[in-house]
């Protein structure tokens, strides 16, 4: 028998809410959260699901491995199938979900706070109403993507901050907009930002390189939306605002390296990583050596 007035789910209160609707403790193996969105990787054993909603748009997707078999109702549809990897499922916030897991299964929990795609809506389209299509089956392979990079970025602990996260927080709230709401999102090309706006855009990023700072700060210093700030500033430079802030990062590190007899960790801490590991491991990645043999080489 399912309930007449469906539990409220949080993704940010995963184990309260674990217990409350399958009478299961499943914490989070993992969580994070960036501007608008939260990651959680979770595990459950078989169980049953009672009715509920969550308060957040919620983009549901398997890890590798055996597919996983599940009975469900989503909103008015029911559905039997055998979950593979790359398929997505897409629970819109207040809609009522209900399920029966019949294999333990391992999974990523992507929660899109409402208000944040509402954002993105109102600054890229103008769109004060938006209605997300409520999807038990999906293959998007971007939408699959950028979970597994958060997923990806959240293991390591954000070596670059939070600028990642939010940029693929803006990529996923526009695909959602372009391709899985009822009105589909048209954007316009641009022609990317003006000379005097690019110049102001780089000068708050080189003035700050050495500070933790958002996307929100430099559109707002422009005087922009974020999302079009992100698309114009791509349009202008080639790379991502996050591509540009590491790759000038970077730069200087090898300046500091190269110039300095400054100890590494001071010098990660001087260009805008939290901690010698995670700037070891961005280094690594962008030069294909580690920071100690890049100065062994003057």
């Amino acid at each position: 028998m399912f309930s007449k007035e469906p539990l409220i789910a949080d993704l940010a209160q995963l184990e309260t809410m674990s217990q409350r609707i399958s009478g299961r403790s499943n914490p989070a193996r993992q969580f994070a959260q960036w501007n608008g969105i939260s990651l959680a990787h979770c595990h459950h054993s078989p169980c049953e699901f009672q009715e509920h909603q969550w308060t957040q748009h919620l983009i549901g997707i398997g890890e590798a491995g055996s597919p996983a078999t599940v009975e469900h109702r989503l909103g008015g549809t029911f559905h039997q199938h055998s979950y593979h990897s790359h398929e997505i499922m897409v629970i819109p916030a207040h809609v009522s979900y209900w399920a029966v897991w019949q294999e333990p299964h391992e999974f990523l929990l992507l929660g899109v706070a409402p208000s944040f795609l509402e954002k993105i809506a109102r600054e890229s389209t103008k769109a004060t109403q938006i209605e997300l299509l409520p999807q038990l089956i999906l293959v998007d392979p971007l939408i699959q993507q950028i979970l597994l990079s958060l997923h990806a970025d959240m293991i390591v602990e954000h070596p670059t901050g939070q600028l990642f996260g939010d940029s693929l927080a803006i990529a996923l709230a526009a695909r959602l907009l372009q391709n899985h709401t009822v009105w589909k999102a048209q954007y316009s090309s641009q022609g990317g930002l003006p000379t005097y706006l690019r110049d102001r855009a780089l000068d708050f990023i080189e003035s700050h390189l050495s500070q933790s700072f958002t996307l929100d700060q430099v559109a707002d210093t422009l005087g922009m939306s974020v999302f079009y700030f992100c698309r114009q500033f791509k349009q202008s430079m080639g790379i991502t605002p996050h591509q540009y802030v590491t790759k000038r990062r970077i730069e200087r590190a090898k300046e500091l390296l190269w110039h300095s007899k400054l100890p590494i960790t001071e010098i990660a801490l001087h260009v805008g990583f939290a901690t010698p590991s995670a700037f070891s491991q961005v280094f690594r990645r962008s030069t294909g050596t580690t920071p100690k043999a890049f100065r062994q080489q003057r």
